[in-house]
């Protein structure tokens, strides 16, 4: 078996959950955990544990294989024993394209992925892991939480949350009140989702993830990059463009053309003129380069009649 990702704590959550389904199809399964730079030869595989179950070799760093030990990987990979189990873990199969072919063509490959940036769904089922993890029960208001304060670092994300639930044992349902009372700042994201938060006209959203970038250390022109680059997306998804031309995977171009219908007349290129005025602004304005992007931000995120006075609170319900 052949883990390959390029986050850590998601290579190490895939693992267990691999070797939770080993253990649960042979209870007796011997496991030995092995590190590519302090081994210099695979572990003998092909004789059976002296506890009768079968033999699981985890060989972790495999990205690094080099000399003997990366024949012998080879040649176990292209000719397994039944009496045992090699899983590697890779951060990346650059190196180690042998392997990483060979254990595609015996289906024996798990590509371990960090979600997009734009991924919501994934990026919430990723927090909510990790309470269940914990054996804690956490709602939509604490997986929001954690998310405004980890950002889209994994990492980060399992940090904060095992910090929640050791601040409250007692507690049924953790919610994002929980989460703010232990919590503090605002989690690292990239631009991109400041740019999903403008394009979806959450002024909020995109003002907190604004702040998490900047406070991150992401440089103003690095954040307009990624505004100008969702939304001349946005304005190929519109003008009909396929997804091959639009850059973009067919999943991703359902999603964007879905946010370019909710833009009315000429609001897409209004934003495009905005962008640009905001990279003159940046290269050559004396103000500072987070508050330059905080009025644009706002503006980009506030829905307009193109031509009409600009309203901030145009996006709001005025109720009754």
């Amino acid at each position: 078996m052949f883990l390959v990702g390029d986050d850590d704590l998601l290579l190490q959550r895939e693992l267990e959950r691999q070797l939770d389904r080993l253990r649960a199809e042979d209870p007796e399964l011997d496991v030995a955990v092995h590190d590519v730079s302090e081994t210099e030869h695979l572990p003998e595989l092909r004789t059976a544990s002296l506890f009768g179950g079968r033999t699981c070799v985890v060989l972790r760093g495999v990205e690094a294989l080099t000399g003997d030990l990366k024949a012998e990987v080879e040649a176990y990979v292209t000719a397994p024993s039944e009496d045992a189990v090699l899983v590697l873990v890779a951060r990346g199969a650059g190196r180690i394209q042998k392997v990483a072919r060979l254990a595609k063509e015996a289906d024996a490959r798990v590509d371990v992925r960090t979600p997009p940036d734009w991924e919501d769904r994934s990026w919430d089922r990723l927090v909510g892991e990790e309470f269940r993890r914990l054996g804690r029960k956490a709602d939509a208001t604490a997986i929001a939480a954690i998310r405004a304060h980890a950002g889209q670092v994994p990492g980060v994300i399992a940090s904060k949350v095992a910090s929640v639930c050791a601040a409250n044992t007692g507690v049924a349902v953790l919610t994002s009140e929980h989460v703010d009372a232990v919590v503090e700042g605002h989690g690292r994201v990239s631009g991109f989702a400041v740019a999903d938060a403008v394009a979806a006209r959450d002024a909020a959203g995109a003002l907190v993830a604004l702040r998490g970038v900047l406070e991150a250390g992401e440089a103003p022109l690095a954040v307009h990059g990624a505004l100008t680059f969702r939304f001349r997306q946005l304005l190929r998804v519109r003008s009909g463009a396929s997804p091959k031309e639009a850059g973009v995977t067919t999943g991703q171009f359902g999603r964007l053309k879905t946010i370019a219908a909710a833009f009315g007349p000429g609001e897409l290129a209004w934003c495009h003129d905005r962008l640009a005025r905001l990279d003159l602004d940046l290269k050559g304005s004396e103000l500072p380069g987070d508050l330059l992007l905080e009025l644009a931000v706002l503006e980009l995120a506030t829905p307009r009649q193109v031509g009409a006075p600009f309203n901030p609170l145009a996006g709001r319900s005025t109720g009754s």
